[in-house]
């Protein structure tokens, strides 16, 4: 028997489903204008040394905490934990994405399966950022499975900002995807461990990158 929350997880995990995560590069078309991240070899080094320790060290934590605080229907601390990442997230424009991503997601999930808990959860006029409407989504999911769903989106998005960016193929891009997420894989259920309050990750390069990028003179992506 297929568990009854596999489908909604294909769904909403799909690069199809309209979150708008397609616009934004999350500090990574900065990079490739300064030549930071040139080639996809230097593409798959970005991912192995920025994105992915952030993951295991803050995002999985983070949203572990989360997935916790929402499968017991503790809205007051989800909330707590919404707002603190406000002050975790320090430039402006990597802050407005992750709650544009997360709004919108909400929305969107609302419309599919307008649950109670949901619903008050948007009611609170929090600001909604991405991992935490994630954690509140999937809550239903083990928090493994939460964990992997949201370290594929975070990769994929990446690789497939960088499809637009530079020169990279489908197959290139996959194949980063996977490698990426096959060196995860081991780490996430001892990264869903890690206690909040050891949890954090400083990573100025994304941070300085999203700084830039908010006064370019031409981009493509919001973010």
């Amino acid at each position: 028997m297929l568990p009854d929350w596999l489908p909604w997880l294909l769904q909403v995990n799909d690069s199809a489903f309209p979150s708008g995560a397609y616009a934004h590069s999350l500090g990574l078309e900065e990079l490739v204008q300064a030549e930071v991240v040139r080639t996809p070899e230097e593409l798959e080094v970005f991912l192995q040394r920025q994105v992915m320790p952030s993951l295991l060290a803050f995002e999985i934590p983070v949203l572990a905490a989360a997935h916790g605080m929402a499968g017991r229907g503790d809205l007051s601390a989800l909330q707590t934990l919404d707002g603190e990442l406000e002050g975790w997230k320090l430039a402006a424009e990597l802050r407005a994405a992750s709650r544009q991503l997360g709004s919108r997601r909400l929305a969107l999930t609302r419309q599919l399966e307008d649950s109670p808990l949901s619903g008050a959860y948007a009611a609170l006029g929090a600001p909604c950022h991405h991992l935490i409407v994630c954690a509140l989504e999937l809550r239903a999911l083990p928090v493994e499975a939460a964990a992997c769903a949201f370290a594929q989106q975070t990769v994929a998005g990446y690789a497939t900002a960088a499809m637009k960016l530079m020169r990279l193929g489908q197959e290139k891009c996959q194949g980063i995807i996977r490698r990426s997420l096959v060196a995860l894989g081991p780490q996430l259920e001892a990264a869903c461990r890690v206690p909040l309050e050891e949890a954090g990750w400083f990573n100025p390069l994304l941070e300085i990158a999203s700084m830039r990028h908010a006064r370019a003179g031409e981009r493509l992506f919001i973010s």
